[in-house]
This record gives structure tokens, sequence and C-alpha cells, in this order.
């Protein structure tokens, strides 16, 4: 997550972010180690001396988390959490006397009305923060596979020149392979999988090829012109452009 995203959480929901440090610690930590991790991630130290303010209370009424007080530190405990949490309303409950006069029954309404704007505040700015995320997700995945798919176009456009001036004489072809091999090289470290090399055949295959000059038979032999790439984005391989071949004509009989 990016420092930003940090930043964004820290200021809607401050505690849920201090807990799930707690959650991730192999250890129990203080507050001075629970801040010290938020700014080691990139997040201004002012920005998380005051989300810790407005977090602790929180953090120590939360049901997965025991405070020590005489260590002074935080740790999660997953025997804690059959033990039901209550509610801000709950807890209203509990402290009002059973009979109310009609200037106090007044106030909770108002305040059971506050909690529940909360509330709501919260699972709004929750669902924003998500949308937000996953459009900026969606967003930053487009922008890497326009970028590799301009690598790819180079590469290809490096093989496809070199197999074309192949002899143009032992200096240019060393040179040029020494070329393709480096584009080579920077192509695979971006995670691009060549479909074919130019120069090469093999057999046709229209979900992987693009024919020049007409449509080879199914089955039929083709030589590489300009080769293809895939790319592997997460579990799925994405086709960033076909191979371009010709037919490989038979020679007279």
């Amino acid at each position: 997550m990016s420092p930003s995203d940090v930043t964004f959480r820290l200021r809607a929901v401050p505690a849920a972010v201090f807990v799930d440090l707690l959650r991730e610690a192999a250890a129990p930590l203080d507050a001075r180690a629970l801040k010290h991790r938020l700014e080691a991630q990139g997040v201004e130290r002012s920005v998380v001396v005051a989300a810790w303010k407005r977090a602790q209370p929180g953090v120590r009424r939360h049901a997965n988390i025991v405070f020590d007080a005489g260590r002074g530190v935080y740790r999660w405990s997953d025997n804690r959490a059959a033990v039901p949490a209550l509610t801000a309303e709950d807890a209203l409950d509990r402290l009002l006397p059973a009979r109310l006069s009609a200037r106090k029954a007044e106030l909770a309404e108002i305040v059971r009305a506050a909690l529940k704007e909360r509330d709501g505040l919260e699972a709004r700015v929750r669902g924003a923060y998500q949308g937000a995320r996953e459009a900026r997700a969606a967003q930053e995945r487009q922008i890497t596979i326009d970028a590799v798919r301009a690598l790819a176009e180079v590469a290809m456009e490096v093989e496809e020149l070199a197999a074309a001036g192949a002899d143009n004489g032992v200096t240019v072809g060393v040179t040029v392979g020494v070329i393709v091999e480096r584009v080579r090289a920077l192509a695979a470290e971006s995670g691009l999988v060549p479909i074919g090399r130019a120069g090469e055949q093999t057999v046709f295959d229209p979900r992987a090829h693009t024919p020049i000059g007409g449509l080879p038979a199914a089955g039929s032999r083709v030589s590489i012109i300009r080769p293809g790439y895939t790319w592997r984005a997460g579990d799925r391989d994405v086709l960033i452009g076909k191979a371009h071949v010709a037919a490989v004509l038979s020679p007279p009989a």
C-alpha cells in the first residue's frame, strides 16, 4: 500500500490501521513502535501522531486487542474474538438508568442519532476509499500494460529489422546481434514472453499468428517475420501482439 493510501486510511479510520498493524505483528508493540512502523512506510510523522491520538481509545476497546498497562504494550489476541463487543449504542443503553426524565431521554436520543450518523459516515468513507482504491489499481494496471506494450513494440521492431538486415556484413551482424540480445533481456525482465523469433519456422496458429500475404492452411509451415509477445498479469497471460508470419512456399517439383 502506498504512503498516500495509508495516509488516507489514517485520516478516515485511524483505529483500523493500528489494529491491522497489531494483527500482523509477531510480538507486542508499544505506541512508539506502532508509530515508527507507519513512518517507515513513508507516512509523515505529524499525520501519524495525530492519528494515534484519535485511534488510541478505539484500539484499547477493540475485542481482539489486549493492553498490558504495566509494560505499556498492545498485542493481538485471537482468543478474545469470541467475546462480543458492545456497540457505542449498547454501551449508552447500559449506562443510562431504566427510567429517565423527559429532558435526559431527549438528550439520549440525540446521542443515539449522532452515533448512527457516525456509523453511517464511517461506512460511506470505507466504501469511497475502497472504490477509489479499486479505480486507482485499474488505472495503474492500464498504465503498466501500455508501458509493456510499448516495450514489446520496440522489441518486435528490432528483431524484424535485425532479421531483414542479417546479410549486411559481419560487423553489422555482430552489432545487431548484441542489440537484439539486450532488447530480449529487457523484455524478459519486464515479464514479456516471445511468440517465436524472427526468421524461425513454425506451424501456423491463428491464435498467435497474423498472416501476411494470404491465409495459410491450418497446420502448414510458416516463417516468422516479426515476433509477437504475451505478458503475464497476475494469474493470466495478456496477448500484447501476435507474431506476423508468412507461408513457407514449397520448392517446385
